[in-house]
């Protein structure tokens, strides 16, 4: 094993060096967010820092994300021709003029019908809006009625647009979701809610926040890799 680093811009980001019997170079954040970096026997130091390189900027997302869940705004845009994220599959949008507005969707589609076509965004945004509302807390319940049966966990929850993070757990227990969850396949949206769940018994994301995770949400890392792709 052996210590070496890159510099990032006004970034160092330090990793540990392992060499295995492997065809192909591997790079892991782990949750205490030190870097492991394991290589062919073959690989050169150069080329495994110009590795490292490439991936920094992905590398330093996902340091960010164990220290706070950070997340990337996914826009909408409500015109015909553009498609939008619903529970993780691509849908395109048709707008198209009617007596009434409203969205329906059937296969691929979105269609969003508008008296006037400056409304199709905010049309679009509040139907998503609702369907977030309704569809994280079908998802959430089971969940917290689960946990519910080891640990003390409220029955409600709660919807807040934040720019930042995907979920909050606060002081005093109050969980909270980002209605833009709705974007994400189910299998992200029940990661996003265990993890919000263990802040209930640990506030912090200490080694002991993480063994609670994975007792609870054994393929949580695929979960959260998935996730990811969201942001």
């Amino acid at each position: 094993m052996m210590k070496e680093h890159v510099q990032f811009g006004r970034y160092t980001i330090e990793f540990e060096l392992r060499y295995a019997a492997r065809k192909s170079l591997g790079i892991k954040v782990n949750p205490d967010t030190s870097v492991v970096v394991s290589a062919p026997m073959e690989v050169s130091l150069e080329k495994i820092h110009t590795a490292v390189t490439k991936k920094a900027l992905w590398i330093l997302k996902q340091k960010s994300y164990f220290l706070g869940m950070d997340t990337v705004d996914n826009d909408i845009i409500a015109k015909s021709g553009y498609s939008v994220n619903y529970l993780g599959r691509r849908y395109k949008v048709m707008v198209e003029i009617g007596g009434k507005n409203e969205v329906s969707y059937k296969g691929n589609l979105f269609l969003v019908t508008v008296k006037k076509k400056s409304y199709a965004q905010e049309v679009l945004e509040q139907w998503l809006k609702e369907k977030a509302y309704q569809k994280i807390t079908e998802i959430a319940k089971p969940i917290i009625k689960k946990f519910s049966e080891r640990y003390k966990a409220p029955s409600e929850i709660y919807f807040q647009e934040m720019p930042t993070r995907w979920g909050s757990c606060t002081v005093k227990n109050k969980l909270i979701f980002n209605p833009r969850l709705i974007h994400t396949p189910k299998r992200c949206i029940e990661y996003v809610v265990m993890h919000e769940l263990c802040h209930i018994v640990h506030k912090n994301h200490s080694q002991q926040f993480f063994e609670l995770l994975t007792q609870l949400m054994p393929d949580w890392e695929k979960r959260k890799e998935k996730l990811d792709n969201y942001k």
